[in-house]
Parts: C-alpha cells; sequence; structure tokens
C-alpha cells in the first residue's frame, strides 16, 4: 500500500489560488486510463495529483505533460530516484554538503530549500549523491507542506576545479530536464550565494540544457557582494546567521532536515514500488 504524503488536504486546497476538486477526479480518471507506456502509476492519490495541478496553476493541459515528464524522468534516472536509503555511501555524501527545508518562508511566502558545500575536498564529492540527496529533500517539502505558491532555491557553491572535473554533463542534463520540465513545483528563482569566478566555467556546462525561462531564474550574487538587496526576496528571519540572519546555524538545520529524511524511508520505499508496479502491469 503507499504511503502517501503528510499535508493537510483539505486545510492546504483552501489555501489555493486555484483549486477545483472536480479537476482533480478528472486527472485521476485520465491517469487510470493512460496506457502504461507513460510509466504513470493508476492509483495516484488526491494528495500526489494536486501537487501538479497547483504546479501549473490548474491548466489542465499543462498538468498532464507535467505528470508524464515526472514519471518518465523516474523511470529514466533511476540513480537519482531509486534506492533512497541511508547506506554507508549516501551518508558520507550527506556530509559533505549541509541542506535544509527551511522553517520560514521567503517574503513572498514562498519555500526556500538550502544547500551549501560544507566540506571541499574534492574527493568526497559524488555528483549523483549529492543531487539523489537534493531531490530528497524536494520530496521532503511536497510531501509535508504540499501544494504552495512558490519555490526558491539558495545554493552556496564554493566550489575548486576538481569538482568541475568530477561534473558528468550528461548527470546535469538529466537534472536540468527534470527541474525544467518535470518538478511539480512552481520554481521562482534560483540564487547562487558567495559565487566565484569559478562557477563561470559551471554555467558553461549547464547553460546549453537550460531553456531560457529556467535560465533567467538563475542569480549570482559574488562572494564579497552586499546581500541588501537579497533580503528584500529572503528576509533576515528567514536566513541562517551565517548570511546574517536569525534562524539556527546551518548544522543544526541541516541535522533537523536528516532527521525529518529518515523518517520518511517507508514513503520513498512505497513511492518507488508504486511507480515499478506501473510499469510491470
Amino acid at each position: 500500500m503507499f504511503t502517501d504524503l503528510e499535508f493537510n488536504y483539505k486545510i492546504t486546497t483552501e489555501a489555493m489560488d486555484k483549486f477545483c476538486q472536480n479537476d482533480i477526479e478528472k486527472l485521476r480518471v485520465w491517469t487510470q486510463n493512460l496506457d502504461k507506456t507513460k510509466c504513470v502509476p493508476r492509483d495516484l492519490t488526491d494528495k500526489q495529483l494536486v501537487l501538479f495541478y497547483n504546479a501549473c496553476y490548474g491548466d489542465m493541459a499543462n498538468t498532464k505533460l507535467c505528470i508524464e515528464k515526472y514519471y518518465q524522468c523516474r523511470k529514466d534516472f533511476p540513480e537519482f530516484f531509486n534506492n533512497r536509503v541511508f547506506n554507508a555511501d549516501l551518508k558520507a555524501s550527506a556530509e559533505v554538503f549541509e541542506f535544509s527545508v527551511l522553517p520560514e518562508y521567503s517574503s513572498k511566502g514562498y519555500d526556500i530549500i538550502y544547500n551549501r558545500l560544507n566540506d571541499d575536498n574534492v574527493w568526497k564529492f559524488n555528483l549523483i549523491n549529492e543531487i539523489k540527496l537534493l531531490l530528497m529533500t524536494v520530496d521532503l517539502c511536497l510531501t509535508k507542506r504540499g501544494p504552495r505558491p512558490g519555490l526558491i532555491f539558495i545554493f552556496d557553491l564554493q566550489i575548486k576545479f576538481g569538482h568541475l572535473l568530477k561534473m558528468n554533463p550528461l548527470i546535469i542534463r538529466k537534472l536540468i530536464l527534470y527541474l525544467q520540465d518535470a518538478l511539480p513545483v512552481r520554481m521562482h528563482a534560483i540564487h547562487i550565494l558567495n559565487a566565484e569566478p569559478i562557477l563561470d566555467k559551471l554555467m558553461g556546462l549547464l547553460k546549453p540544457f537550460m531553456n531560457k525561462k529556467f535560465f533567467d531564474k538563475i542569480t549570482f550574487h559574488n562572494k564579497n557582494e552586499s546581500l541588501e538587496k537579497f533580503y528584500d526576496i529572503v528576509p533576515r528571519s528567514s536566513l541562517p546567521p551565517i548570511y546574517g540572519g536569525t534562524l539556527p546555524n546551518t548544522q543544526l538545520l541541516h541535522k533537523n532536515c536528516l532527521e525529518q529524511l529518515h523518517s520518511l524511508e517507508m514513503y520513498f520505499k512505497s513511492e518507488e514500488e508504486q511507480r515499478l508496479v506501473a510499469l510491470s502491469t
């Protein structure tokens, strides 16, 4: 049996700017009649469906397209989405970056997912594992909070040239395809803090895989740049002290996030099983 998402459906949908339960029921019927080549489970719950519906602002055609792309990506990129358990390898990678769904919101009420390179030892860097952990954190946010008015990513990537050498363009391409075409959220912005000149080389790797709409959401903040304008978007009350904020420190935020991810072990297993069943029936 599928372990459903944890957010309160009634309260969450009442707060949405566009919602019609009849549309959700139509989507359920549509999924139940899809050919299995679409990779979409036929037992999607209302909580699962409403994530896509909200991300697409209630547009039914775009919602269906997003659902299909989401499950196609999860089938095609198993290195990101399968076996999401904290084995020794993933635990080690979880110490290289600090990440969290921040407990407060942006000035417009958007969720914030934060990711910071904590250990710059190049030999400990595993790109696939770090992407897996990032996307698990996104799923944590969706599972706990449900459909929301928006999402902002904050990355603090003080990387070295050695990190670039370990970034496989094919893996990067998969991540970009998922983020820009299949992620069931309203992604409004990606902020890169403490940007170093070497990030220009990273963007050279990434840009060919991005459409203009996605690329335009990215903002770089140089290492010595004042964050006063950034505080208009993400106030100090929503940031850890390392950025002049008043939240707990990044280590505690990371620890709390890991505990929540561990608590979702049954959900991650159940979600994978739901997808595998869809492929076999």
